[in-house]
């Protein structure tokens, strides 16, 4: 897309669309699928960027023609029938070419997309939203590195090229290039056509734009950006080509706003601005911001006037708090009273260079105060148990890590854990609950920030088991290859807690008789045990019983008794 003077976005955008296309001819492996994710982000980032310089050419444009309408009027309609025109051609863009791409590649629905219900911790769709103030215009931000089928291209060559949607593109392309011209020439601005890209067929002159593939066989636009392309670079291509479009639009409306008279505010010369150091404050510290003129040589004084809880400053007399410029900036300190979210708006005043009277130029901010919070969570159950290290995690927002101090009640030792923020805590026999409390440094202030009371429990007992069993019909073969007494704690969170087996006693009914084994020392099988079970008769029934056993804390507990048939 030659054939006029580009600027050095262009020729950067025009870079990285070459190495787009020479990506395409290799062998797509999963690192050359990353670089398109990569490119295609930087695209994504620089297409951002510009839309805020554009809304903000609006915004001062906008301030000329209120200030003098009857010089800016023919300006200031143009501008707003390239604003619409724009709004209308990246709509169509990211609704109806990168969308549907995706939805077809992948085979699924909107809400799908927005939501990938199959993964939730990797999005499909970064951001959804619309990009300014009112609404006009929507930008999808796909994760392409999310994205399953990125390196398929049946479904995007179906969907643009046999469905018809790339000649479409092109024709709305056209359409647009033509309609820029036209805007800028109604106004005086004449042969302007060399400055405009978006070309497809043919070049600024008229003459036909030839396209061809590797083999040298001649192509059309349609086919050369749009036909056997992988999802991942035909999303690229449509973000380079929205930057065309934002490009085309930032320079036409630079045009029209040089019409107005050299003795205008340049663009982006006076808008006010408001950089708060956080919005994310908490009870007892202070929210901070900067309000400055953006562009403004810092020795210029200007005024500001604001009020507190209104999202628009009417501007009456002298009403209003006022706050006056040091080095450019004016620099606003609120204190932090009461939670949720804080609203304000003033109005910068500054005096015109030319006319010398005083301009306001208004703004509008938010903040949010949270109250003192933290988050006590154990990190493998809601309770803690009896001579456990028991696992927990201690963080706060907006609080590092080291300026939280963590204390325990009830005699419970706390220890660090390996990792920040993490700690162990020990509960002592005979205590029944224990609280957690985190106490944070804010600015110097110590604030308790929150505290958990857990139940405490006494580590369950296991279940005593030969062979995985503890009741029921068992081979012979069977109870003695399981040579012992398994002591089984079942889904305890606590995977390396165990007991060991101390004693137990072995019993059977022989003629009517009940016999006994004596008493077997440890969870293994004694020889008096096993010729016990080696005698023992099909349908013969063994009990075990009398189950001694010992956890880590050093206390016996009796278990429950394992009664078995001999089959």
């Amino acid at each position: 897309m030659a054939g006029f003077k580009e600027t050095p976005r262009q020729k950067m955008i025009s870079m990285m669309y070459l190495v787009l296309t020479a990506l395409l001819a290799l062998n797509v492996s999963a690192d050359i699928l990353d670089a398109f994710a990569i490119v295609n982000d930087g695209l994504e980032k620089t297409n951002a960027s510009t839309e805020d310089k554009i809304e903000d050419y609006y915004r001062t444009f906008e301030q000329q023609y209120n200030k003098q309408p009857e010089k800016v009027q023919q300006y200031w309609d143009k501008a707003q029938l390239i604003r619409t025109k724009t709004d209308e051609i990246i709509n169509y863009i990211e609704n109806d070419i990168k969308v549907p791409m995706v939805l077809q590649t992948e085979n699924i629905e909107t809400v799908e997309m927005l939501l990938n219900p199959k993964d939730a911790d990797k999005p499909l769709v970064r951001n959804a939203q619309k990009a300014d103030p009112k609404n006009r215009r929507v930008f999808y931000e796909f994760n392409l590195k999310n994205i399953d089928s990125k390196d398929k291209y049946d479904a995007t060559t179906s969907y643009m090229i046999e469905q018809g949607h790339a000649t479409e593109l092109k024709n709305k392309l056209k359409e647009y290039r033509e309609f820029i011209i036209n805007a800028l020439d109604e106004v005086g601005i004449h042969g302007y056509g060399h400055n405009v890209g978006l070309l497809t067929d043919e070049d600024a002159d008229g003459n036909k734009i030839v396209y061809t593939d590797g083999n040298g066989s001649e192509l059309d636009w349609e086919h050369k950006n749009f036909e056997n392309i992988i999802l991942t670079a035909e999303i690229a291509i449509a973000n380079k080509i929205v930057g065309e479009i934002q490009t085309t639009e930032y320079d036409a409306i630079t045009e029209l706003f040089k019409g107005i008279g050299a003795t205008d505010y340049k663009f982006n010369a006076l808008e006010a601005r408001v950089l708060p150091k956080s919005t994310y404050v908490i009870v007892g510290q202070d929210y901070e911001a900067e309000v400055f003129i953006a562009a403004q040589d810092t020795t210029t004084k200007f005024g500001v006037r604001y009020s507190m809880g209104v999202e628009k400053f009417q501007s009456t007399g002298n009403n209003g708090t006022v706050a006056n410029s040091a080095g450019g900036i004016v620099r606003l300190k609120f204190p932090a009273t009461k939670p949720g979210m804080q609203n304000y708006a003033g109005v910068v005043e500054m005096q015109d260079p030319v006319t010398g009277e005083i301009v306001p130029y208004p703004f509008s901010a938010r903040y949010t105060v949270a109250p003192p919070s933290a988050t006590i969570a154990p990190t493998q159950m809601m309770i803690f148990y009896q001579g456990l290290k028991n696992p927990i995690s201690v963080s706060a927002p907006g609080v590092a890590n080291d300026k939280i101090d963590v204390t325990v009640s009830n005699g419970a030792k706390l220890t660090r854990g390996t990792e920040a923020g993490t700690y162990m805590v020990e509960v002592p026999a005979g205590v029944k609950t224990v609280k957690v409390t985190a106490t944070g440094s804010i600015d110097g202030k110590s604030v308790v920030l929150g505290s958990y009371d857990f139940r405490v429990k006494r580590v369950p007992s296991p279940e005593a088991q030969i062979g995985g069993v503890s009741n029921g019909k068992v081979a012979k073969d069977d109870v003695l290859a399981a040579g012992g007494i398994i002591p089984d704690m079942g889904d305890f969170e606590f995977g390396d807690y165990t007991y060991k087996i101390v004693s137990f006693k072995l019993s059977t009914f022989i003629g009517g008789d009940i016999k006994e084994a004596g008493t077997n020392k440890g969870g293994a099988f004694n020889a008096e045990t096993r010729k016990f079970i080696q005698n023992a008769k099909h349908g013969q029934k063994l009990f075990f019983e009398n189950i001694q056993a010992q956890g880590p804390d050093g206390a016996t507990r009796t278990l429950n008794p394992v009664n078995i048939e001999i089959k």
